[in-house]
């Protein structure tokens, strides 16, 4: 059994591309070949590296962070596609039903992430507020 590698927090250049290249390339495989390094130690670093996985971890999310983000900056647009479609006359039934199940599932997502995060400040408040007698029992 392989023990787990304890890393100094610092990665070195070759896990540096191989980061870049597992989030550019399809396979494991293809990115140990652009990475130029063995397709094991990739595997390795992916298994047992918690310094390598970490920072994996954080450029992926920073990609996808990416992604939002520009995905954001069309959203109005999107809307009023979708909003031409709904009243377009020449546009087919099928559509304006897509088209306004899709507004009204967004309105009903949107107000649903309204409402929880409602109750997780609710629930965060509640957790930093120390119990008072009558919230543990006592009757005072």
């Amino acid at each position: 059994m392989a023990a787990k590698q304890r890393s100094s927090g610092v990665l070195k250049a070759k896990q540096e591309a191989a980061i870049i290249a597992l989030l550019s390339q399809p396979t494991i495989k293809q990115a140990a070949e652009q990475a130029q390094v063995g397709e094991r130690t990739l595997h390795t670093w992916l298994k047992d590296d918690q310094t390598f996985l970490a920072a994996y971890r954080d450029a992926r999310r920073q990609s996808f962070s990416h992604a939002v983000s520009m995905s954001q900056q069309y959203s109005s647009l999107a809307v009023n596609t979708v909003g031409k479609i709904m009243v377009d006359p020449a546009a087919q039934t099928s559509s304006k039903v897509a088209a306004a199940s899709a507004v009204l599932r967004f309105g009903r997502e949107s107000m649903e992430l309204d409402d929880l995060a409602v109750r997780l400040e609710a629930l965060e408040h509640s957790a930093q507020s120390p119990p008072t007698g009558s919230q543990m029992g006592f009757s005072v």
